[in-house]
């Protein structure tokens, strides 16, 4: 039997005690002292189940997307290492109206703008998204946006990004009715300290474009577009305001 002094004990039994206060403590006091501390979080968080370990929240809403029972998992072994790595579930993976999320998320616990995910996968109602955009003109766009990321990493800036997005059955309410834009292809990387987008021409629009997002929210566009001759008149009227086609037929964009 191994003999320790009576102190001694009395410091296991304390530092016991804290792991175990830790280890049982409802998720819902956590989110309650985020929120009391952080009064203008822009999430609105619902019914709250489970630990610090495992739970789900009933439904997350952050810019006026919805994700419906969100379950994460967070790994006490990549503590010990100064991460904080939580597997993230939740959503309806169909169902255009819905979002999707599931895949890995780490942050540094020394430097907590130090985030990298890996094997994510992300799915985001157009409608909603486009809602959020500062766009000249209002816009009602339909299908889906998905992202697949195979790794990510982000500390202050884009340090490394590989991953694909697409939007999903496209579509956006005209005058005449509902235009079909079918489905937009792109390559995620970072640029420099900048997120790059490179939509792939293989579309309706025969769009060829990149655009370079930086974390102040500023945005730079080019490439170049040509209405296929089977989308509607008011397409084909809408691609003027771009100037003039090139002798490819092709009009500019640079914004």
């Amino acid at each position: 039997m191994i003999k320790m002094k009576p102190w001694k004990w009395i410091v296991l039994a304390i530092f016991t005690y804290l792991i175990l206060l830790v280890a049982y403590l409802p998720a819902v006091h956590i989110v309650k002292f985020i929120q009391t501390n952080n009064p203008n979080l822009p999430v609105s968080i619902g019914k709250v189940e489970g630990t610090l370990w495992t739970g789900k929240v009933d439904k997350l809403i952050a810019q006026g997307i919805v994700i419906n029972n969100l379950k994460w998992e967070l790994s006490p072994w990549s503590l010990l290492i100064g991460n904080a790595s939580v597997d993230l579930n939740g959503g309806k993976i169909r169902g255009s109206e819905q979002a999707y999320v599931k895949g890995n998320v780490s942050a540094s616990l020394f430097n907590l703008q130090n985030v990298s995910a890996e094997e994510f996968r992300l799915f985001l109602p157009a409608r909603s998204v486009m809602a959020q955009l500062p766009l000249p003109v209002p816009v009602t766009a339909d299908g889906r946006f998905r992202v697949e990321i195979k790794e990510f990493e982000f500390n202050k800036a884009c340090v490394n990004l590989a991953g694909r997005g697409s939007w999903l059955n496209g579509s956006v309410s005209g005058p005449s009715g509902v235009i079909d834009f079918g489905n937009f292809d792109a390559n995620l990387v970072c640029e420099g300290e900048q997120f790059a987008i490179q939509i792939q021409p293989d579309n309706m629009l025969n769009l060829d474009a990149k655009v370079l997002l930086s974390v102040a929210g500023k945005y730079n566009i080019k490439g170049r577009f040509k209405p296929s001759d089977t989308m509607p008149k008011e397409v084909q009227q809408a691609a003027n305001f771009f100037g003039a086609a090139d002798n490819e037929g092709f009009r500019k964009i640079n914004l």
